[in-house]
């Protein structure tokens, strides 16, 4: 996972959240770097005032669990919100990509805020293309 950030932001943050072995798996760009060279979207309309925000949120309204996740991250936001280095970094969308060396196996730009891609696809994937290098290697 890359966030923007600081380090120091980062360990408060894994430590915040509780995440086993966090800092193995979350690393921070505070110069943006990588959603700079991914060409994430980013601004006010992209994140709170794009048409598809609406629909992400119903999407996650009408699934089963759909807000679970949602509602595990708001009890924990009063205690971990973090000031990004510059502030337009706040505006910046994510998105979701596994790579394979420099093959790109998947690519989600998240269109607005809310509008994730789905884990039960992307979790697979993930796993596949460890289980095929930890294969390579032996």
């Amino acid at each position: 996972m890359v966030s923007v950030g600081t380090p120091e932001n980062c360990k408060k943050l894994i430590d915040h959240l509780g995440v086993p072995n966090g800092a193995k798996y979350l690393f921070v760009d505070p110069e943006n770097s990588i959603y700079d060279a991914l060409y994430l979207n980013r601004g006010v309309k992209e994140t709170f005032f794009s048409v598809s925000t609406p629909f992400a949120f119903l999407d996650r309204f009408t699934k089963k669990d759909g807000t679970k996740d949602l509602l595990e991250v708001l009890l924990k936001w009063n205690k971990g919100l973090y000031i990004p280095p510059r502030l337009e970094q706040g505006l910046l969308q994510g998105g979701t990509f596994v790579f394979d060396g420099p093959k790109t196996l998947f690519a989600h730009y998240d269109e607005s805020t809310a509008a994730h891609a789905s884990l039960e696809e992307v979790i697979p994937l993930a796993c596949n293309a460890v289980k095929k290098q930890e294969l390579a290697l032996n």
